[in-house]
């Protein structure tokens, strides 16, 4: 009688078994790795069309055009009063936290105002997710979240890497 020796040894099975895991590892580690990725590029795209809207208010706040937003009519330099004042609808400890030198490098807030995502609808912009700190005649922004990668915290465009996008301004009396 002949002896068949059919099928699949147990050390056979380990190193598939293995090998299938180290497969599923990269797969998932890069999965991971694209999505961060992919939630960077969010935050940068929405830092970037904030920075448009920003520089079309700027552009109306020293030519002295009027822009409307909810029915109000913001006239020239009025138009760095859009948004809520810093104190009136922001938590104090983020605030302290954000306006440092340790966090966003940034430590004046005179100017900014807060955009919350009513105000942002209300200039135009749809399905942005982050709120901001503006200043319009600084055409500065700043989000109230921040994102953080590789262990930073990027609150402007110009920390994002390879996001540089420095704004010249002049100071207007």
């Amino acid at each position: 009688m002949k002896k068949s020796n059919e099928g699949i040894t147990l050390i056979g099975l380990v190193i598939t078994i293995t090998i299938l895991l180290i497969l599923a590892t990269i797969a998932v580690y890069s999965g991971v790795g694209t999505v961060h990725s992919a939630r960077l590029t969010e935050f940068t795209t929405e830092l970037k069309v904030m920075q448009q809207k920003v520089n079309e208010l700027y552009d109306s706040y020293t030519n002295g055009k009027t822009v409307t937003i909810n029915e109000i009519e913001y006239v020239g330099t009025d138009i760095q009063n859009i948004g809520k004042e810093l104190n009136g609808g922001f938590d104090t400890n983020q605030l302290e936290k954000i306006f440092s030198e340790d966090e966003s490098g940034i430590i004046d807030r005179t100017g900014y105002r807060y955009y919350d995502a009513e105000t942002i609808q209300a200039l135009g912009l749809e399905n942005i997710e982050y709120e901001f700190f503006i200043n319009i005649p600084k055409r500065s922004i700043i989000s109230t979240e921040g994102f953080q990668n590789n262990g930073e915290i990027y609150y402007t465009l110009n920390q994002v890497p390879d996001g540089v996008y420095n704004v010249e301004y002049n100071e207007v009396s």
